[in-house]
């Protein structure tokens, strides 16, 4: 915990998620008159602190949208992510590691794919970069999946000229941040997806969807491997980066999977029905699993 003594003005720095500092100050009555002159200072001492936490405030969720791209074989669709080479102690600069749902590539046929990268101009302006990975050596999966987790990692060089923030390791939740409450029920998340194979537009961004963890408890992962978020999901999601935004910074908490639905049946003289009926629920595998694929990826 830190303190700063200004112009009277006793300021406690401390760990509270919803304020980054607390102010507690008195003024004698006998100070009355210099009031308006200390508040004048006190706000412009605040203006000055305040690029640390506010002029960022949008740049979260930008960092999460220029992390996400499309990946098709042209009659399958999903999202994918980059977590950044470092992870992988990978020697060349443009190595990443491609985060997606493994059932996104196990409905992919071919050795290759798709995906839809993007290139920004000097004049800022964004445009579509398709480029071709390899997803199969013959029959053999290329990428990485442990147990019946659904989430899949490659590893795929990127050409020099496309727009790619990943995200580091440290990004990516593991179980003590669900422990010491971090990340908890209720909180609001963000989805970067492309619905129905839906860009958001022709230079390939991806959608921005708003949610909550709708699912408790979240520990111990090994009993909740997945758990649930609240949006309409759709076919073209999987894989996509589930966050949540901690001290400006975004934190991926999972890996969009499924969609909750329920399933009714029923039967007339002449006709059978089923229907499904979607609960506006997501399936998101735990981050804490990615993790885990990450560093089995890093032993072969």
């Amino acid at each position: 915990m830190g303190f700063m003594n200004v112009l009277g003005i006793s300021f406690y720095f401390g760990s509270r998620r919803r304020s980054p500092f607390v102010a507690e100050f008195s003024l004698k009555e006998t100070e009355a008159p210099l009031l308006a002159v200390r508040m004048t200072l006190i706000s412009a001492f605040l203006v000055f602190l305040s690029p640390a936490w506010d002029c960022r405030a949008d740049e979260p969720l930008e960092d999460l949208l220029s992390a996400t791209f499309r990946i098709t074989d042209g009659n399958h669709s999903g999202t994918c992510f980059f977590v950044s080479g470092n992870a992988v102690e990978s020697s060349r600069p443009l190595q990443v590691v491609l985060v997606t749902a493994a059932h996104v590539f196990e409905q992919m046929s071919s050795e290759e794919c798709e995906l839809i990268l993007r290139k920004e101009s000097e004049d800022k302006q964004y445009s579509r970069s398709v480029v071709s990975i390899q997803i199969r050596d013959g029959d053999k999966p290329r990428w990485t999946r442990i147990r019946d987790i659904d989430i899949a990692t490659l590893l795929v060089d990127l050409p020099e000229d496309v727009s790619v923030k990943p995200f580091a390791l440290e990004q990516i939740v593991g179980e003590a941040k669900l422990k010491d409450r971090t990340v908890r029920v209720g909180q609001e998340t963000w989805i970067a997806c492309f619905p129905a194979k839906l860009e958001a537009n022709e230079a390939g961004w991806p959608v921005l969807r708003k949610g909550s963890i709708a699912s408790y408890p979240l520990t111990p992962v090994t009993s909740n491997k997945t758990i649930l978020v609240s949006y309409n999901v759709f076919g073209g999601d999987s894989g996509a980066p589930v966050a949540v935004i901690v001290d400006n910074r975004p934190l991926i908490v999972g890996v969009a999977s499924g969609m909750q639905r329920q399933t009714d049946k029923s039967t007339l003289p002449f006709e059978e029905r089923t229907m499904h009926t979607p609960l506006g629920l997501s399936i998101a595998v735990q981050a804490h699993y990615l993790r885990e694929t990450i560093e089995l990826m890093m032993e072969k």
